[in-house]
């Protein structure tokens, strides 16, 4: 097939013009600061939560590096899972000495048929409670090492977080401000996690805590 100067020249300037869109893009790209590529990412990931999306209004975003594992995400949800941990089994360990309080009142050598039928069904669950609780500490000697590990580990830089202050309404048309922090890729390309500044610096405060913990242990 015969192409003609007039195809060639088409197709010559179409490539071109793609080759400099693109290169327009990346120059953009490069020169947008740390806080303005933040704040891109931020507006598309609040557009999926918000309310009203169209009522976001941006008022400070403050760029730091991340750094493992005190910024890591997966490290908060070990943390979180350790204290949903410890929580149930809290909650059994009250129910154990309930239903061990239930056997005592039960028991006795002239116990009447329904009260054979209480103490049964107080047991029953006193060792069902107990069973679980086993499991649990299992559980929790586990991650409670893991979490040592991890805390032994040295500092790694992991990307970068932001703390973001905007404003946005709600589903009652009320104004509220909003103050998180958002991590991101170590290149600016998502959001990998993002949380509450109170959550964060309660998190943060719970690694201290657990951290002055395993440093008492060894003394």
């Amino acid at each position: 097939m015969i192409i003609t100067i007039e195809k060639k020249l088409l197709y010559y300037n179409i490539k071109k013009s793609f080759y400099f869109a693109l290169l327009t893009l990346m120059l953009v790209a490069c020169g947008q600061s740390k806080e303005q590529k933040a704040e891109t990412l931020i507006k598309e990931s609040l557009k999926k939560y918000l309310y009203k999306p169209e009522t976001y209004k941006p008022v400070d975003t403050k760029v730091d590096s991340a750094f493992a594992p005190y910024d890591d995400p997966a490290f908060f949800e070990a943390l979180a899972k350790l204290e949903s941990i410890n929580s149930e089994y809290e909650d059994l360990n009250e129910e154990a000495k309930r239903e061990k309080s239930a056997m005592a009142i039960w028991s006795g050598p002239y116990q009447s048929l329904f009260g054979k039928e209480e103490y049964q069904q107080a047991k029953e669950k006193y060792d069902d409670a107990n069973a679980k609780m086993e499991k649990l500490i299992s559980q929790r000697k586990k991650l409670s090492d893991k979490i040592e590990t991890i805390l032994k580990a040295e500092r790694r830089f992991i990307g970068y977080k932001a703390i973001h202050n905007y404003r946005a309404d709600n589903n009652a048309g009320n104004t509220l401000i909003g103050n998180t922090i958002f991590f991101f890729d170590e290149s600016f390309k998502e959001v990998t996690y993002y949380m509450d500044v109170e959550d964060y610096n309660q998190v943060q405060e719970a690694i201290g805590e657990y951290k002055e913990q395993i440093e008492e242990i060894k003394k």
